[in-house]
């Protein structure tokens, strides 16, 4: 009897944690169904094009995030890291050219995110404390860019990989969506994998149990910080593509939007769970909800209440799916 008992009780658990699970992307189907029966255009290959370019940005920063997060840290200096990518390439360009310019943001970016870990090892730091570290990081990156542009923007010179970023396409697909798509498909591969990837999960499920299993968690985590860092160079060089100007101010609050396009996905926020997959649904699921909010017409006060909800489901539900698993 108890036995039945049992299997029934665990049976029901393992529906919840089922159902959990698949929930943003329960929601980004039915917000797609709800986008569809309010606006015609809708499902039209503009307007979806369009989605894919509006979350170009936000997801490469998302993905890198995600490395971040499941190996047990935070990374908030990458809006600070995305704003100082802009000025600087545009900045570089005319004494140097675009190609070494780029070379050096990425170099800039992996930079930075060595410095991070390397910061955090230092002080055998933590959770918390790569919260205030990259926070740290990331404001003096802040102010740096305002420092180099003077407090303005700075207008493009003529590049042909950013105008291909803000014009071009394959297949009709605009550029920066394949560029995300690409970033995606590589660093799916890479978690999904190989043995970082699998060094990954067990430094943020336990670091202590993965130190003592041999796993090089610093190590680790610092290459994760490395890996957002250069999503966010990449993040950078887009957003200064599409708007034609590189502004040191671009990445305030790219950090939470990441952070929350992450967690929305289903990634845990204490680390040693979550996915790629589950980043792309998450970013995709923020920028159609911003979409049919746009169609709806809710004003931009209301769009921010909408997107608040959002994040507190993500978060009760990762609570949710802790539990179960405990």
């Amino acid at each position: 009897m108890n036995a039945t008992v049992n299997s029934a009780v665990r049976e029901r658990m393992h529906v919840r944690f089922l159902l959990s699970d698949a929930g943003p992307l329960l929601a980004l189907i039915l917000l797609m169904a709800i986008g569809s029966m309010i606006s015609p255009v809708f499902l039209s290959k503009g307007n979806l094009y369009n989605i894919l370019s509006q979350i170009a940005v936000l997801g490469v920063g998302a993905l890198g995030m995600t490395y971040v997060m499941i190996s047990g840290f935070f990374d908030l200096s990458v809006g600070g890291v995305l704003s100082l990518a802009g000025v600087l390439v545009v900045g570089l360009q005319p004494s140097f050219g675009f190609t070494v310019a780029l070379l050096a943001v990425v170099a800039m970016g992996v930079g930075i995110g060595c410095a991070n870990g390397l910061l955090l090892r230092t002080i055998r730091g933590d959770f918390g404390a790569s919260i205030m570290i990259t926070f740290g990081v990331g404001t003096i990156l802040a102010a740096v860019a305002l420092l180099y542009s003077n407090g303005y923007s700075m207008t493009v010179q003529y590049s042909r990989f950013l105008s291909w970023l803000e014009r071009g396409g394959v297949a009709g697909i605009p550029a920066v969506a394949v560029v995300l798509m690409i970033c995606a498909a590589v660093l799916h591969v890479i978690l999904r994998y190989t043995v970082l990837g699998r060094y990954m999960y067990l430094a943020g499920a336990s670091a202590r149990v993965a130190l003592s299993s041999g796993v090089p968690v610093y190590t680790i985590r610092t290459i994760a910080l490395c890996m957002s860092a250069l999503m966010a160079v990449i993040g950078g060089l887009m957003e200064t593509a599409q708007t034609a100007s590189a502004s040191p101010v671009a990445g305030v609050g790219y950090e939470l939007d990441v952070v929350a396009a992450v967690a929305i996905g289903g990634t845990s926020l204490s680390g040693g769970w979550g996915s790629v997959v589950r980043t792309i649904v998450g970013v995709l699921l923020v920028g159609v909800l911003n979409n049919v909010l746009i169609l709806v017409g809710l004003s931009t006060p209301e769009q921010m209440i909408a997107q608040g909800l959002i994040i507190l489901v993500a978060l009760i539900t990762d609570r949710q799916r802790k539990s179960n698993l405990s």
